[in-house]
């Protein structure tokens, strides 16, 4: 992936559909002929491209900085085709295309073994690509409240710098009647995260409750300092089938007893293609008998979906436990050799229909965050080494 351009004369189209064909698709998928004249979604993403590398801002960044730049780029809205509505009168919609994308993006940068902590930045940005084009304004449905606290909320997984760079070459790149006002409305938006402190760096909230609590209650405000007074502490284990999460526990928790979702299919004699209603249950009522006697524990489950870790952190939430979670990834070829030799091994399909939708925990998921990875996902080396980065 040596391709990153310096400036828009190194850039190569031809030379990413060589890396990720399937981006050859963009060019079939019509846009709004209203925000979209210029045509598909690949012409867009050539015009992003093209205005992001031309500006002095890119050229200033590091090499690092310009690898996630251009990958976002380049990514930022690789979900169109598969959201794409096209609605009564012509006009066009795509709801969801950003989170989507960034699951594309994750997907395949995650094949090509791009660093964890430059690919979660990458699919960050992707995720939040179009929220400067609306966060500046407040009205019935964004209250200054809620803005403020999706403003801070952008602060934590994304260097706000760069999503205006970013938005800056969306508004840019394409052929509308609006692009200036589209390019004013970014840089509302960039006042808006220096009014708040939060330009290039995320909100520093009072302790690690505070920050949950922000974003669990409506009307709690982000300077608030909650206190912290913890029934139990909860370690809650998200990765992949075959990533190490019981070999993590045995090794750094092993006093502590564990609500397994894989022994209790085998207590229960249910299988994994089996429906997981009863095992559910079962998991949340022993969780239950724990938090009522304030007892630490483990929770061990794939919880690589932010769906199946919500109703587990409620629960956890409701009975005022401390929660760390512990989220493990290893390289994808380490991943089947494991999964493989476990005793009740997972189907591969099975496997991969999770790498397509997975999203690893959030600032405001928990109380910390702990990572396991391997150190080929782990060290940055690459960008002293730049020949590693080709296809």
């Amino acid at each position: 992936m040596d391709i990153v351009p310096n400036d828009a004369g190194d850039f190569s189209w031809d030379a990413v559909i060589n890396i990720f064909p399937f981006l050859a698709d963009l060019e079939k998928s019509s846009q709004d002929p209203i925000h979209h004249q210029e045509g598909n979604v690949g012409i867009h993403t050539r015009m992003v491209i093209n205005e992001l590398v031309s500006s002095a801002e890119y050229r200033d960044l590091s090499s690092r900085d310009r690898f996630k730049m251009f990958w976002t780029a380049v990514f930022h809205d690789s979900g169109k085709p598969a959201t794409r509505e096209e609605l009564p009168g012509g006009r066009i919609t795509n709801a969801g295309h950003s989170r989507l994308g960034a699951m594309i993006a994750r997907e395949n940068l995650r094949s090509k073994k791009v660093p964890f902590f430059l690919r979660e930045e990458i699919c960050s940005l992707i995720m939040l690509h179009q929220w400067p084009f609306y966060l500046w304004e407040t009205n019935e449905r964004r209250s200054p409240m809620q803005q403020r606290k999706d403003a801070i909320k952008a602060s934590l997984i994304s260097d706000t710098r760069h999503l205006l760079m970013h938005a800056t070459a969306d508004a840019r790149g394409r052929i509308s009647a609006d692009n200036a006002g589209i390019v004013e409305r970014v840089g509302l938006t960039g006042l808006l995260f220096e009014e708040h402190g939060i330009l290039g760096k995320p909100y520093e909230f009072a302790n690690n409750e505070s920050r949950l609590a922000c974003f669990d209650h409506e009307d709690r405000e982000p300077d608030y300092a909650a206190r912290e007074d913890f029934r139990c502490h909860v370690t809650v284990m998200s990765g992949l089938q075959g990533s190490g999460k019981d070999t993590w526990l045995a090794e750094n928790r092993p006093a502590r007893p564990t609500v397994s979702f894989d022994q209790l299919r085998i207590d229960m004699k249910i299988d994994h293609s089996d429906n997981q209603g009863a095992v559910a249950q079962a998991a949340q009522e022993l969780a239950k008998t724990y938090l009522r006697a304030g007892q630490n524990f483990s929770w061990n489950a794939t919880n690589v979906l932010p769906e199946m870790r919500g109703k587990v952190l409620r629960l956890l939430r409701a009975y005022n436990a401390e929660i760390e979670i512990v989220y493990i990834e290893t390289l994808p070829e380490v991943l089947l050799k494991q999964n493989a030799n476990r005793k009740a091994a997972v189907p591969v399909d099975a496997i991969n229909r999770l790498v397509r939708k997975m999203e690893p925990p959030q600032p405001w998921e928990a109380h910390s965050i702990k990572y396991v990875l391997p150190d080929t996902l782990t060290n940055e080396f690459m960008f002293e080494n730049p020949a590693i980065l080709a296809p």
